[in-house]
């Protein structure tokens, strides 16, 4: 996807979450209840979540995306980092199908994890038609979704890249070092992008 087409979908989607929130009564309202929910991601989120404390730069995200998703700048912020970890995993999974060769099963699982990311941020870039999107009952009538479920899900949804991205880095460190260099180099790639998410939501909330 080229990134002209990502940047406007970034700018449309923290449109549209200006719009979702223009009834909220504050933003502390979204996420009111958020630590109060916080156990709901234990059946949540998938992959295997039991050693989820030994992640410190997970539960730094937990208290970064807090504060960011208060606020329609902050949102936009973590909608962009998003869209750089979207771009650099389409980068790749292209770049190794350019490799022209066989693929080793190592760099395949990496490709998987890789393909799930970006299956997850486009959730996130497109959350108005997605994660915020209108829900139908069981009697077809259709119901808005409110300020609050929209960041909730926009939560869950960056916590559950952010554990993603730590286990596709948990898959890049044991790739044998005689792996391919055209593999390699591509991964390398990836893997700083990936090593960029962190300090990158740092900084916006250090620019708040």
């Amino acid at each position: 996807m080229k990134a002209i087409t990502l940047c406007l979908l970034v700018a449309v989607s923290a449109s549209c979450l200006l719009s979702v929130n223009a009834n909220a009564e504050g933003p502390n309202e979204l996420i009111e209840n958020l630590d109060f929910e916080w156990d709901l991601l234990d059946s949540q989120l998938d992959d295997d979540y039991m050693d989820f404390e030994s992640f410190g730069f997970i539960r730094t995200i937990r208290g970064c995306l807090k504060k960011l998703l208060k606020t329609v700048r902050g949102v936009n912020c973590v909608l962009k980092e998003v869209t750089a970890i979207m771009k650099a995993c389409t980068d790749y999974v292209d770049a190794i199908d350019a490799c022209g060769t066989a693929v080793p099963k190592d760099v395949a699982a990496i490709v998987s994890s890789c393909k799930t990311i970006i299956s997850i941020c486009d959730s996130i870039i497109n959350l108005n038609s997605k994660l915020c999107a209108p829900t139908t009952d069981a009697d077809n009538n259709t119901k808005e979704t409110t300020s609050k479920k929209c960041c909730w899900n926009l939560f869950k949804a960056t916590m559950k890249l952010t554990r993603k991205i730590n286990t596709t880095l948990k898959q890049i460190a044991k790739l044998p070092s005689d792996t391919s260099s055209c593999f390699l180099d591509s991964t390398n790639d990836v893997k700083q992008s990936f090593n960029d998410f962190l300090p990158n939501i740092n900084t916006c909330v250090d620019q708040m």
